[in-house]
């Protein structure tokens, strides 16, 4: 008989295992869908794109462009294009259109376009002005779109190069948009580089609560880019001497409160702009925008009264003829890379005779409650 003789035994605590990747379950998932949104981000960056393809030279001709040659004279209307609204979704605590057309309508605007982010807000007003703003990244990189058709998704939300940019600026003007660089100040979210490597846009602002420099036009002329100024409150908050005085949940009032909004000055009724007597509905007004026939206002305090815009002609000897109804404290006339071209000074008439070598001239106004730019006087072929 064969004697038994019993091995080591291996206790449970004993036995080999693998090791478990489950633990790291959500550090992985959260690796992973990192992964795809860098792949997405750059697979729409590489294929998203619109090259720069216009050589811009300075403008040059014997033919004088003027803009305001058919203004008729009598009243103006008053148009603000860059307002937002609680109609998208994470930002409840807005106002709401009712709102804000109702307070702009007050203060004597014709009209006014709802540019929310990334959609076209509803209104059941007929002469609505149609608009949106794209864009979601943290430079502010804006771009704002007036007369759009339909909104659309921002493919970039984390970055976006020059060439696709341009990309968007072609989608909303296939769209029908007319095409507008917002707040260039703010975070300095387009340098004057930028701006000039970028085609597409139509108007900057110039008068921005987040800063006005009119300088930027001369920047983009002087190249023979032909854009326009624009001028907007780009409305976030009403002051609180309005709010208060509107029926809103107390939610709104309590999300307002503790988001710092209740009490400040607002931004509204201070920068607009200013067409001709009877342009106010929407395609009236996208005809202006298109052709530069409007000025960009900034009032220098609320409540104060408007300053007037002139009329701005352009005779058979080649003379800037301005005539408005209101004694600016200047009347200025600009020329390549900003100089000033001339200078008269409390007067509500003055002349300026083209040079050869000007090939544009835009005029700035002084007034007592605010100041005004024209879209440029140019040279053309």
């Amino acid at each position: 008989m064969l004697l038994h003789v019993p091995g080591p035994t291996l206790t449970s605590e004993e036995k080999l295992t693998r090791p478990s990747l489950w633990k790291y379950r959500y550090p992985l998932f959260a690796l992973a869908l990192l992964g795809i949104l860098c792949f997405y981000q750059l697979a729409v960056v590489l294929l998203l794109r619109k090259s720069h393809s216009q050589q811009t030279k300075p403008f040059s001709g014997t033919l004088i462009s003027n803009p305001y040659q058919n203004w008729k004279v009598g009243s103006r209307e008053k148009i603000s294009l860059h307002a937002h609204s609680d109609e998208v979704w994470f930002t409840p605590e807005r106002h709401t259109i009712k709102e804000i057309v109702g307070e702009y309508q007050k203060e004597g605007f014709s009209n006014i376009a709802i540019t929310d982010y990334g959609q076209i807000s509803n209104t059941e007003d007929p002469n609505y002005i149609r608009g949106m703003e794209w864009g979601q990244n943290i430079k502010k990189r804006h771009i704002l779109a007036i007369g759009i058709q339909k909104a659309f998704y921002d493919f970039f939300p984390i970055y976006a190069s020059r060439e696709n940019l341009n990309w968007v600026m072609d989608r909303m003007k296939k769209l029908g948009g007319y095409v507008i660089l917002p707040h260039p100040k703010l975070f300095d979210s387009y340098s004057r580089e930028e701006m000039l490597s970028l085609e597409g846009f139509q108007a900057v602002e110039v008068y921005s609560p987040y800063g006005d420099d009119t300088k930027i036009l001369d920047n983009l002329l002087s190249v023979g880019k032909n854009v326009h100024c624009m001028a907007s409150d780009d409305l976030h908050y009403f002051s609180e001497s309005i709010v208060k005085n509107f029926d809103q949940p107390f939610w709104k009032d309590m999300i307002q409160t503790l988001g710092h909004q209740r009490g400040r000055k607002g931004e509204s009724f201070l920068r607009y702009i200013v067409t001709n007597s009877g342009v106010k509905d929407q395609d009236a007004v996208l005809q202006a925008l298109n052709e530069g026939s409007f000025y960009c206002v900034k009032k220098f305090f609320q409540g104060a009264e408007d300053p007037k815009v002139p009329e701005i002609h352009v005779n058979a000897k080649n003379q800037i003829q301005v005539k408005a109804e209101e004694r600016y404290l200047e009347i200025r006339f600009i020329g390549k890379l900003g100089e000033v071209l001339q200078i008269s000074p409390d007067t509500n008439i003055a002349t300026y005779q083209i040079q050869e070598s000007d090939p544009y001239v835009r005029v700035e106004l002084i007034a007592l409650t605010g100041s005004i730019v024209s879209n440029a006087i140019i040279r053309n072929k």
